[in-house]
């Protein structure tokens, strides 16, 4: 499938790179790579350089946490207390913050994990029943709720109180609940966000501990922290402010003691990585995708028993940890299927090998500008993995629609330029229920509406064509001779890189690849750029097998070859010698 050529775009910027450089004590690539992420005033740069936890801000700041704190307080010890949480990496880390911190301080407490499939989304009036005829006092909503209008009525009528802890987009009616914490509602003056639902649970536990003078230990803390950090990270919000602080602690804490969670040391331990470091990176494609199998495949309370299991229990939580790594191997299976299905109703039929002229937009069939595609073969837990992977693929807006029980249920991924949550919300009369945010989002709606949605997002699309060219962001043009150890040493501490604080990215033009391995079986681009200098520098591609050959017509050349390369510095270490490379994420050959 071939593709609108890359964009490169390099970033300007009108910061006072020499000044920055020497006040902060950094080299001026590095000054010019935090002044791109908005980080322009000395306090603002020490602030992200240092991630120091005593920046994050008083838990009371946000609306409805006193409240909150106080309700829940008043039910320790006194009520039945039902966590009422999502089946998502942020909803589990956020059920299992929230119920290690109420049994440290007494409470009598359970958790429930609503089915992706039989129940779908958030609060629902079936559970809400159940759950009050066992005997719950007090619901707290984790990563859901901010919407439930009817559901927390119904639990009011049964005589159930519920807090909500959300920070999903709240609509125009809020739940009348005892108390809601969430940052995007209208009135709350906390400055930042962005946090995720683990993290604004981790902030109303810090302050139910501290108002109970029961304060977390350091041990607690650190476990708190990891969690939090691992949501934060899957569930892709802005890696800056208190994400970015609650990000480095957690995976400070977590390389510290990989086994200060047991279950999540246990699946650290299944996926081969007890001695190897956690980054990001292995937080967003090795662990996550395993912890969200289970509410994909079968029941997220499987990961929540595992990362609740008792230390001694090595049997349990090995048996589970390894069970969740299958599950996400067949959810990787089921995958790769609908992103075949999707891609070949998103081009007709058409072929789907990739063009000899990658640079070709006129080869690309015309596409609708928001894709809205259906696969009634889909498994629905999917949906949102392959609306992703067609958006990647194609650029486009993108909703893949899968048969429930009695209605269409699907999820969608946009683009920067697109706010799909807005979007859908100008059509919310089409549905059944919908939810999410700028970049996704979850819906249901009756089948015959699907054509009317289509039609209705096509005609209100205000994109260019501009607005579907896949676009790098460089941060500056990096002459080849400054790509050295000390620079790759020095923009690490600017990770954990995520989302609005990607990985540096540079670029370089006429460099000599004086030799390029190629490496089919596993679409790997080994590259020797020597410099006129005389010295060398390897650079290594992944995935860029196919746009290689289609840049010599399917006769690669190895050697002798100029190129204009965009890339990140990083080190490789190998037998314990350390030397710099460069990581290629597109390159042009001249």
């Amino acid at each position: 499938m071939n593709r609108p050529a890359t964009r490169w775009v390099l970033r300007e910027t009108d910061a006072n790179l020499p000044l920055m450089a020497k006040t902060l004590g950094i080299s001026e690539i590095m000054a010019r790579c935090m002044a791109n992420r908005g980080i322009r005033s000395k306090n603002a740069a020490l602030a992200f350089l240092s991630s120091d936890l005593g920046r994050l801000r008083d838990p009371f700041v946000l609306k409805g946490m006193r409240e909150a704190v106080e309700r829940i307080l008043a039910a320790v010890g006194r009520e039945k207390i039902v966590i009422y949480g999502d089946y998502d990496v942020d909803g589990i880390m956020s059920t299992v913050i929230l119920y290690k911190v109420l049994r440290k301080l007494g409470a009598d407490c359970e958790y429930y994990i609503p089915h992706r499939v039989e129940e779908g989304y958030g609060m629902n009036h079936a559970a809400v029943t159940k759950l009050a005829s066992a005997g719950a006092n007090l619901l707290i909503a984790v990563d859901n709720g901010i919407s439930a209008v009817e559901e927390v009525a119904a639990a009011a009528a049964l005589g159930v109180d519920t807090v909500i802890i959300d920070h999903h987009e709240p609509g125009e009616i809020l739940p009348a609940a005892a108390a809601i914490v969430d940052p995007k509602q209208a009135g709350c003056e906390f400055p930042f966000k962005e946090l995720c639902a683990a993290g604004l649970t981790y902030k109303l536990c810090d302050a139910l501990c501290n108002f109970a003078k029961k304060p977390l230990t350091d041990d607690e803390r650190g476990e708190m922290l990891m969690l939090a950090a691992i949501a934060t990270l899957c569930d892709i919000v802005d890696l800056s402010d208190e994400n970015r602080i609650i990000v480095s602690a957690g995976l400070a804490a977590l390389n510290a003691n990989k086994l200060l969670n047991p279950g999540l040391g246990s699946l650290i331990t299944v996926r081969g990585y007890l001695a190897k470091p956690i980054e990001a990176f292995t937080i967003g494609f090795v662990i996550g995708p395993c912890l969200n199998a289970t509410g994909r495949l079968k029941s997220a309370a499987l990961a929540v028993d595992l990362l609740l299991a008792d230390a001694d229990d090595t049997k349990k939580r090995l048996e589970l940890a390894q069970e969740l790594t299958e599950l996400n191997e067949a959810r990787k299976t089921l995958t790769a299927e609908c992103v075949e299905r999707a891609l070949a109703g998103v081009y007709s039929g058409a072929s789907l090998e990739k063009s000899t002229e990658a640079s070709d937009e006129t080869s690309l069939p015309e596409l609708p500008k928001v894709l809205v595609l259906t696969d009634f073969e889909a498994h629905e837990s999917v949906a949102g993995i392959v609306a992703g992977r067609i958006r990647e693929m194609t650029n486009h807006p993108a909703i893949l629609l899968t048969r429930g029980d009695s209605a269409a249920k699907g999820s969608g991924r946009s683009i920067e330029s697109y706010n799909m949550f807005e979007a859908l919300y100008a059509q919310r009369h089409l549905f059944h229920r919908f939810g999410g945010h700028a970049m996704a989002a979850g819906l249901t709606l009756p089948e015959e509406n699907i054509e009317p949605l289509r039609r209705a997002l096509n005609e209100s699309c205000t994109l260019t064509d501009d607005d579907f060219r896949p676009i790098l962001q460089a941060d500056c043009e990096l002459p080849p001779q400054e790509v050295s150890l000390a620079l790759s040493e020095e923009l690490i501490r600017l990770m954990p890189f995520g989302k609005n604080n990607s990985e540096p990215l540079f670029v370089s033009y006429g460099l000599f690849a004086e030799k390029v391995r190629i490496i089919n079986d596993k679409n790997t681009l080994i590259f020797t750029f020597l410099l006129e200098s005389g010295r060398r520098i390897k650079g290594i591609a992944f995935g860029l097998n196919e746009q290689y050959a289609a840049a010599f017509d399917n006769a690669p050349s190895s050697t002798d070859i100029t190129m204009d390369v965009a890339y990140c510095v990083e080190t490789n270490v190998w037998n314990n010698v350390a030397e710099v490379q460069m990581r290629v994420r597109d390159f042009r050959v001249l």
